[in-house]
């Protein structure tokens, strides 16, 4: 050991005695490492023992609701938050940049401005020409739908769509059922709105019968193609089966329009009476074809017959505007009568609107044959009508009448009311 240690080669005696203490160093460490490793799991099992012992002893308490919040505080209850559907990224960044609103502004700006400018130029011009119009109010202007080169309903679908009319035509022709006359039936507009399958309706709500009328030939004629190109594109089961007449003049006519034996069961009348000069005697007029009070409809009467039965009942109960024999009018209370179902434009309850309509209608009256700024509620309560409802919508403009025939008055009663005003007179 000496001679190693004096060595003049020092890092060769160190490599000697490492080689000769390294067995015993190692075997020291292994014999350390096994007392460390019994040592830990030891305590690890004694500290879980110990745990689960105390847990045993001791349990544990949920807290009350007053430990949990304080008196005074509300305690919460809980809501359910529906998950939100993220936005597409383009559409988050518009948002989030401030450009997006600005441009969005700006057309949404343009776009009004120039509406309310052709709108105002439209107005300007269709005053100057209503001034050198010579067309007195209510003048009889339906020979304007005698062009053929016109196309009715490209005019006035756009105003349609905006006034929602087809809904209200829809609503409206719902109702109909058994014995149908549709008058003013124009180019047809409301023929895909009556139900006419024969197999999804109750039989005492079906339709038995229709009858189309109108003024004009041209409008009649598209009314009727109309009419060939539903049943074609209806399924066979669906087709309906029952008779339709069209009917073409003036329907306030007597000998246009012929009445089946009780009357019309719904009659039907939409953008007419704006059309007419005489628009109160047609409103009486509909009111005779109509179910009387009381009437059982009993089917179609066409040709001489019809003529025979109208002659038969004006010869008994007197004029032809809604009378029905007495024992007929006794029992009212169940049945009304036929319905009478109108959906006309007219004056409005704005003033403004009023006098906007007012300047412009000989010009209107004179290019769509309407005078849309007709009085349809002072009409209606002139014919002797019985209303049974009445909407109106679009700033007043639009009405939708319900109407009944008016009651019959009984022959005594007449009488006595008659020598009561005499007696009066004396």
């Amino acid at each position: 050991m000496q001679n190693l240690q004096s060595s003049r080669i020092p890092h060769l005696a160190h490599s000697l005695l490492y080689k000769r203490a390294a067995p015993q160093q190692r075997l020291r460490q292994a014999f350390r490492t096994c007392n460390t490793t019994t040592t830990t799991t030891q305590h690890v099992y004694n500290t879980h023992r110990q745990a689960s012992t105390a847990m045993k002893r001791f349990t544990r308490r949920r807290p009350t609701p007053s430990q949990a919040y304080p008196s005074n505080t509300p305690i919460p209850t809980p809501t359910y938050q529906a998950p939100q559907r993220p936005l597409p990224a383009w559409l988050r960044r518009l948002f989030i940049s401030q450009s997006g609103y600005f441009w969005g502004a700006s057309v949404f700006g343009v776009v009004v401005a120039a509406y309310l400018t052709m709108t105002y130029i439209s107005y300007v011009r269709a005053a100057e020409r209503s001034k050198t119009l010579d067309l007195a109010q209510n003048a009889d202007v339906s020979s304007r739908w005698q062009d053929l080169s016109r196309d009715f309903d490209d005019e006035v679908e756009m105003s349609e769509k905006l006034a929602r009319l087809h809904k209200k035509r829809a609503r409206l022709c719902s109702q109909a059922y058994g014995n149908v006359l549709e008058v003013s039936c124009g180019t047809g507009r409301n023929l895909r709105f009556y139900d006419l399958r024969p197999l999804r309706m109750p039989k005492e709500m079906r339709i038995r019968s229709l009858v189309f009328n109108d003024q004009s030939e041209i409008m009649v004629y598209q009314a009727q193609k109309k009419y060939d190109k539903l049943l074609e594109e209806a399924e066979p089961i669906n087709r309906y089966k029952g008779p339709v007449k069209f009917v073409v003049g003036d329907g306030g006519d007597r000998r246009v329009i012929s009445r089946p034996e009780g009357g019309f069961d719904v009659i039907v009348q939409t953008m007419g009476i704006c059309s007419m000069s005489n628009p109160v005697e047609f409103l009486k007029r509909l009111g005779t074809l109509a179910r009387q009070p009381g009437e059982k409809s009993t089917g179609i009467v066409t040709g001489d017959s019809a003529a025979a039965a109208e002659e038969s009942t004006e010869a008994v109960t007197g004029p032809d505007f809604g009378a029905v024999p007495v024992d007929q009018a006794e029992d009212t209370t169940m049945d009304k009568g036929g319905k009478i179902l109108l959906l006309e434009h007219g004056r409005s309850t704005l003033e403004f609107v009023n006098g906007y309509m007012d300047e412009i209608a000989k010009e209107h009256a004179d290019r769509y044959g309407c005078w849309f700024n007709k009085d349809i509620e002072s009409v209606v309560n002139a014919s002797g009508l019985v209303v049974e409802s009445m909407t109106r919508s679009s700033f007043g403009t639009v009405y939708e009448y319900v109407l009944r025939p008016a009651p019959a008055v009984k022959v005594g009663d007449h009488d006595h009311n008659h020598n009561h005003d005499q007696e009066k007179k004396k």
